[in-house]
């Protein structure tokens, strides 16, 4: 259900996970989220790490290709239990936890919070006894799909992927697509974008 809030801080994520044709259970192998103070319209702060899968260990070469994530990358990082907690402490830190109404995550699509962080919890969970009940105080059940919000404000009739917003706003892709950290730049770019010509964000626009 939407809400009429609007966030004060945007924490703008975007998931790389393992993939492939044989690949059943995808999971989490990059996890960075930029803390973006719209006020300000600056980043805060950034939280980037890379993650070692523990069902998949081996990358397809179709997900190194896709993301430019290498074995040795994912080899040398922790496992998504660690990481995870490290988020939190990232996001306690940045005052996510004591005032979850100034905060939303802002995706580009729904499926890094609606599908892969509940099936990586849920995974994690089983294979590693992972607690995650003390996440549900930070709001990753309210957050703003960025295509629905450009979709709206442009007033198209289709959502557009990140490619083709840029696009549209005669904006070039900086960096790699499918580089977790540069997609999470790019978005960001958008949604300055969108920020000059009036777009205001609301949590819970899926």
């Amino acid at each position: 259900m939407a809400s009429s809030a609007k966030p004060k801080y945007l924490l703008v994520l975007d998931f790389e996970a393992t993939c492939g044709d044989a690949i059943r259970m995808p999971e989490i192998i990059e996890f960075p989220t930029l803390l973006y103070n719209w006020k300000e319209d600056k980043v805060d702060a950034t939280f980037h790490e890379y993650v070692r899968p523990i069902e998949n260990p081996t990358l397809t070469p179709f997900c190194t290709s896709l993301t430019g994530i290498e074995q040795h990358t994912v080899d040398a990082a922790d496992s998504f239990p660690d990481v995870w907690t490290r988020f939190q402490a990232f996001l306690k830190e940045h005052g996510v936890y004591d005032r979850p109404e100034d905060y939303s995550f802002i995706t580009c699509g729904n499926w890094d919070l609606r599908t892969m962080l509940p099936k990586q919890l849920e995974f994690s969970e089983s294979a590693h006894g992972l607690d995650a009940s003390g996440a549900l105080a930070a709001p990753y059940n309210d957050w703003i799909n960025l295509k629905a919000a450009f979709r709206k404000h442009k007033q198209l009739r289709h959502d557009r992927d990140m490619a083709s917003m840029l696009k549209l706003l005669k904006l070039e892709l900086e960096g790699r697509h499918h580089s977790g950290i540069d997609d999470c730049r790019n978005i960001l770019r958008i949604i300055q974008d969108l920020k000059k010509t009036g777009w205001e964000p609301k949590k819970g626009l899926h």
